[in-house]
């Protein structure tokens, strides 16, 4: 009986020591797996602000390209840009301003067509 007293005692003592070292490495394991996370976290982050950023630049890029393609003669106003006191998109444009411009190429930028773009927003 001493024996197996002696075996179980040795038995349950190495379990016991198993399980302090499983213990051990899961809680290593938990801290790795939370490092990682928080990396990816920060990385998740970084990549979304430089998402945010390329696409704002691209945003500008296709107004900019969009301004240079108007053939209308019409100013491009950038999104920050305030609009007429009449609450559209445009330029206020006066008669002088208006009449000193060039004819586009289909020739409808005269100071009356001129004004009443500017007003309504449209050409």
């Amino acid at each position: 009986e001493e024996t197996l007293a002696q075996k179980g005692m040795a038995q349950s003592a190495g379990i016991a020591e198993r399980s302090s070292k499983a213990c051990q490495h899961n809680g290593h394991v938990a801290d790795k797996v939370q490092k990682h996370q928080e990396q990816l976290q920060r990385r998740l982050e970084r990549l979304r602000e430089q998402q945010q950023a390329a696409q704002q630049k691209a945003d500008e890029l296709r107004e900019q390209i969009r301004c240079k393609g108007s053939t209308r003669g019409v100013a491009c106003r950038s999104a920050s840009a305030p609009t007429t006191p009449n609450g559209k998109v445009g330029s206020v444009m006066d008669v002088r301003s208006a009449a000193s411009m060039p004819p586009t190429p289909s020739g409808h930028c005269n100071a009356s067509t001129a004004i009443s773009e500017s007003s309504t927003g449209t050409p």
